[in-house]
Order: structure tokens, then sequence, then C-alpha cells
């Protein structure tokens, strides 16, 4: 569920195949090793249909 990119994620994003990622709690946080570079940790979840606003929350809830 939690996962990790170094540029800003979109929110919703087709992926291709009829599949959609759905994506929440994104923040941007900083390597700790010697690099120190910056990445994007965030929630998400896979559907199979590009999520309404009500759903966006619903899945927020059933996640929090």
């Amino acid at each position: 569920m939690r996962q990790q990119r170094n540029e800003i994620p979109p929110l919703v994003e087709e992926i291709g195949l009829g599949k959609w990622h759905f994506r929440w709690d994104v923040q941007e946080k900083t390597r700790d090793d010697e690099s120190k570079s910056k990445y994007f940790d965030y929630n998400e979840v896979e559907l199979d249909h590009k999520p309404t606003a009500t759903e966006q929350k619903a899945i927020k809830a059933q996640y929090a």
C-alpha cells in the first residue's frame, strides 16, 4: 500500500489495461543517506475504474 517515488505522483492516474491508481497522503521526505535526496511517500490502491470523488473519500476513510 505505501509507495515511494522521486517525482510528485498524480493523485489519480490511468496505468493502462483499464486500471487506475488512486494515491493520497503524499508526503515529501528526505533520505537519511549521504545523498539527502528528496522523495515522495504515499498510499496507493489499484482500481479497475476511475474513482469518483465520493469513492476517493471512502477509500481514504477505509485506510485511515
